[in-house]
């Protein structure tokens, strides 16, 4: 049995559902500096795009790349962000 997990097999295209093919950054500061706390998505292009627009507007720091990795979790709430 082959135990790699491809992007296709960990988001299957169901439906219309989009592959994620962004890898969402998202800094939070802490109350110190070294309290740094980083957290990284899997989105769709537009997922990326609507989700950075919100983040940014709130005042968080988000860098989005293409990096996406098979186990990199989704974007919590994705539906919010079509």
């Amino acid at each position: 049995m082959d135990s790699t997990v491809t992007s296709a097999t960990r988001y299957p295209l169901v439906g219309t559902e989009e592959v994620p093919t962004r890898r969402i950054t998202v800094y939070f500061d802490g109350p110190n500096p070294d309290d740094l706390l980083v957290l990284e998505y899997a989105a769709t292009h537009t997922e990326a795009w609507e989700f950075t627009s919100a983040a940014v507007q709130a005042g968080l720091t988000v860098t989005v790349d293409g990096k996406v990795r098979p186990e990199l979790r989704r974007l919590p709430c994705r539906s919010l962000w079509h």
